[in-house]
């Protein structure tokens, strides 16, 4: 049963119990996860570039890629891209190969999705919120608001404001990691300073304090009739210390985050998107959110694009490594789902400035533990032109008369993956005409 259930009939795991006609807040449990990281690739990344390898060849002009097929790489069930020719034998470079090998088994790759657009606004939009109109909630906010509203910053996003729409559901924080201090203050308002000063009242003084706090919201409640007024109260007394407690932890996890590996500490991009991640860990970890939404942007690459999008690629994937090393170090890896995606695909061909422009065929990959998805998984595929093939909506094996997915059917998975799918907010208010295809499964 779901803690808003238990919420209906008055007693919840968090606490609210009746007791002789008066509802008394208890201490409520700490949120110990799913914890939900969506990781951003802003800008339209080149999935040829590592998860849907093509190689020189193939595409309009026989040029989707300038490195050879014969040079493509498999892993389990996984097939990667080797380097752009340029960067065939710069090993100083972090690689697919590096990514892949290690994670493949936890990775769901998704290949040939139709995100039906080539408008970054609108690819932000259809890519977070599975519909190409505004309106919808971004899937970390909606996952949020559905399984962890009463959280203290239940949804953490660093995202544009088409990728975290929140439909009005709920807030959306941002938080740096050197917001630290300023959240402190917020947790700890007793404190004159966050040095080592005193507080404004010595311990006696401010256990009196809290004692004659205590007794008000007990006669406050004590005095109400009216169920929704005790509700009301209740849920505020039982929300007051624990989204202090929890803020409080927040602001000394953020300072105490760990620091990047030598590689990514070497690489200003890959940096700041692992300290991204240490601001949701730190959130995580002190029971304050749910959900969050990080980003790296620079991949919009018109011109030149095998020298500065490739790069920025293996930034990306450096930096989650780290950031699934890190997970794992603090505990938190087999609570913890990652999803990464971006605004759509690049041309199957280069133009005229050596870059590769706008193209609404594109993937998206998911990494969890066996708890949540089987890992070493490959669902869809594109043609040698890089256009999306269909699949069956059963078996998602190959099938000229299958359905050609969108992302409406990823969000739908997504969803499903989540237990929000059939929630009624959920099939009222955001419906999709996709099924639900087994992508998770």
């Amino acid at each position: 049963m779901k803690r808003r259930e238990l919420l209906k009939m008055g007693v919840t795991a968090g606490g609210l119990l009746l007791c002789g006609g008066v509802r008394m807040a208890l201490a409520q449990q700490p949120y110990t996860g799913p914890f939900w990281l969506f990781v951003e690739a802003d800008g339209g990344w080149d999935p040829t570039s590592f998860c849907d390898p093509k190689g020189a060849g193939l595409g309009p002009d026989g040029a989707i890629n300038t490195y050879d097929q014969a040079d493509i790489r498999r892993i389990g069930n996984l097939r990667y891209a080797p380097p752009p020719e340029r960067y065939a034998n710069d090993t100083s470079l972090y690689s697919n190969r590096d990514f892949f090998e290690a994670h493949y088994q936890r990775l769901v790759v998704i290949n040939g999705v139709n995100y039906g657009t080539n408008s970054h606004v609108v690819g932000r939009t259809v890519s977070w919120t599975g519909r190409h109109a505004a309106g919808y909630p971004s899937i970390p906010a909606l996952i949020a608001a559905e399984t962890a509203s009463d959280l203290a910053i239940p949804y953490l996003t660093n995202a544009s404001n088409e990728s975290s729409d929140t439909a009005d559901l709920l807030p959306k924080t941002r938080v740096r990691r050197e917001d630290a201090a300023a959240i402190r203050e917020i947790a700890e308002p007793y404190r004159r300073n966050l040095s080592q000063a005193p507080e404004y009242h010595s311990p006696a003084m401010r256990g009196l304090i809290d004692t004659a706090s205590a007794e008000r919201r007990g006669r406050q409640l004590a005095m109400a009739r009216l169920l929704r007024v005790q509700d009301a109260l209740a849920g505020h007394n039982a929300a007051r210390n624990r989204d202090a407690q929890a803020l409080e932890a927040f602001a000394t996890n953020l300072s105490n985050a760990s620091a990047p590996n030598s590689y990514v500490q070497s690489q200003d991009a890959a940096r700041r998107l692992f300290d991204q991640a240490q601001v949701a860990f730190a959130a995580f970890e002190a029971g304050a959110a749910a959900t969050a939404q990080i980003t790296l942007g620079g991949f919009d690459t018109h011109t030149d694009h095998d020298n500065l999008h490739y790069p920025q690629l293996m930034a990306f994937f450096a930096a989650v490594d780290n950031i699934i090393a890190d997970a794992q170090s603090r505990g938190l890896a087999n609570q913890l789902i990652i999803v990464m995606a971006s605004d759509f695909g690049r041309t199957n061909l280069y133009n005229g400035d050596g870059g590769k422009d706008h193209w609404p065929h594109s993937s998206l990959m998911a990494w969890a533990a066996p708890a949540w998805f089987q890992g070493n998984r490959v669902v869809g595929a594109t043609d040698n032109m890089q256009v999306a093939r269909r699949v069956n909506p059963n078996t998602l094996a190959l099938d000229a008369n299958g359905v050609e997915m969108t992302p409406g059917h990823l969000h739908q998975a997504l969803r499903e993956l989540a237990g929000i799918r059939q929630n009624p907010v959920v099939t009222a208010n955001f419906p999709f005409t996709e099924p639900a295809l087994p992508l998770f499964a």
